[in-house]
């Protein structure tokens, strides 16, 4: 467990997102090419409240255990 893993848990989905991309000094565009996913998606993931596509989480969670960010993968009061 890192510092970053502590408050992110309880986080919703679209607040991990953007807690992420601040944290690591990103531009959605910027995040979203380094998970290997649009712009679009990024920006739809901190508007929205709705659960994303298997396979663009999966890329997201990947980058973030890539740059020490660990996630709550369970559905708990609304954190994917």
């Amino acid at each position: 467990m890192n510092i970053f893993s502590l408050n992110i848990k309880q986080m919703t989905f679209p607040e991990q997102v953007k807690y992420v991309r601040m944290v690591l000094s990103l531009s959605q565009t910027e995040l979203a090419d380094q998970c290997g996913i649009s712009y679009a998606t990024v920006s739809r993931w901190e508007r929205e409240n709705r659960t994303p596509q298997v396979a663009m989480l999966g890329k997201f969670y990947s980058f973030c255990l890539r740059n020490g960010f660990e996630l709550n993968t369970e559905e708990k009061g609304g954190v994917v």
